[in-house]
């Protein structure tokens, strides 16, 4: 079977539109992680100051809280446990608070 041009162009017009789909939803993507870094009005960093575990990543995800609501300042650790009335109530404690008592 012999390449006509007309194959080409219909073939490469597809392509186009496949390339066209994937750059919109990317940057819906890039859109949507903007927004959720502009919405959170504090002063604190967007950037966690520790390499972010798997179980934080899914609580932010679920709850769509930022990172700070995870992350203990006292002993600079994640919370590996949620309180039992989270998130109405939040008095989440790392395992070095909970060793205190």
């Amino acid at each position: 079977m012999a390449v006509t041009d007309e194959s080409i162009y219909f073939k490469m017009l597809r392509e186009r539109r496949l390339m066209r789909q994937q750059i919109a939803s990317l940057e819906r993507q890039l859109r949507e992680a903007e927004e959720r870094l502009n919405c959170y009005s504090t002063n604190q960093s967007t950037i966690p100051p520790i390499p972010m575990t798997a179980q934080i990543q899914e609580w932010m995800f679920e709850y769509g809280l930022p990172w700070e609501v995870f992350y203990c300042y006292d002993h600079k650790r994640w919370v590996d446990e949620l309180d039992n009335s989270f998130p109405y109530f939040c008095d989440n404690r790392c395992p070095k608070c909970r060793q205190k008592g």
